[in-house]
């Protein structure tokens, strides 16, 4: 059974069972997204949700017009909300709400001590956020960040945990650098590539499991780094984010299935480790410029 403010747990405040849910293990704990949809009006009030240290940053996908929120049992002044704006709850502060609207929210479970983490880099360390009180926000990185994870929340079982990884952590660093007093970009350490042996284990675990994926944690534990730090030195040492490559990695795979004429592409798709035939389609076209099926034709046209 879940402990904190997400999946199954943050579903039940809501009246609502399984609801999608991601996450990302750090070094201290997990960020994980949860995504509420509720189509039928009159749905009324929240369950209280268990005091913790954490928060949850609520990303509207639809608008709501009619709304009321209490914290610690003293009611907060709201305005409607409009869609693709944000909202942070402290979960210290025991958040309930009240909604006769249908509703579609992306929950961020944010620890305080995933926060706090940062400061393993050299950053100054963040355990709190600082948010005008009530407000709902058009903090676009976050929205954008919302939007890249709807299709993997709607495949989750056969998503890109490698995606999943960087989404969240990019979301934290932007949570710190944004609302915790600090610029992470002008506070870290300068930060060099990796040594050959690092470069070396990170690849052939990525290779070794190409389907799966690796989560960025373990890839930053096999090379002796924490995984912000990992992240960066990755790319200054090969040009792409760890994603990237994997990604690159996939597609170059797929070209060497695609020789068998006796494998259909959505086959192939999944045996690489895309969501789908569409995700490989959009990977396979942004790295190679043309698209699988006339790329595979082009096999037939080849002399010999």
């Amino acid at each position: 059974m879940a402990r904190g403010a997400y999946g199954e747990r943050l579903g039940r405040s809501f009246n609502l069972e399984t609801p999608p849910t991601l996450s990302s293990q750090t070094e201290r704990g997990s960020l994980i997204v949860t995504e509420l949809l509720c189509d039928e009006p009159d749905f009324g009030f929240t369950e209280p949700i268990a005091a913790e240290s954490a928060y949850l940053i609520g990303l509207q996908m639809r608008g709501i017009a009619r709304h009321e929120l209490w914290e610690d049992g003293h009611s907060i002044p709201v305005k409607p909300i409009a869609p693709g704006t944000t909202h942070l709850y402290d979960l210290e502060c025991n958040p309930v709400c009240y909604t006769d609207q249908p509703f579609h929210d992306l929950f961020f479970y944010v620890p305080r001590e995933a926060l706090a983490e940062l400061g393993d880099d050299g950053t100054p360390s963040v355990r709190d956020l600082h948010w005008p009180r009530g407000a709902f926000l058009g903090d676009e990185v976050i929205r954008h960040i919302g939007y890249a994870l709807l299709p993997a929340l709607d495949a989750q079982q056969h998503t890109n945990q490698t995606f999943v990884d960087h989404m969240l952590l990019a979301l934290r660093s932007h949570l710190v650098a944004t609302y915790g007093g600090i610029q992470v970009v002008k506070t870290l350490r300068p930060c060099g590539g990796l040594a050959p042996w690092q470069e070396r284990r990170a690849k052939e675990l990525m290779r070794s499991r190409l389907a799966d994926g690796v989560p960025l944690v373990e890839l930053a534990r096999a090379c002796d780094l924490s995984p912000s730090t990992f992240v960066r030195a990755f790319k200054r040492s090969t040009g792409m984010s760890p994603h990237q490559w994997l990604l690159a990695q996939r597609v170059d795979h797929a070209i060497a299935l695609m020789r068998d004429p006796a494998r259909s592409l959505a086959d192939i798709a999944l045996a690489c480790g895309f969501a789908d035939q569409s995700h490989f389609t959009r990977a396979f076209t942004t790295r190679m410029g043309v698209r699988p099926g006339a790329y595979r034709a082009s096999f037939s046209r080849k002399p010999g």
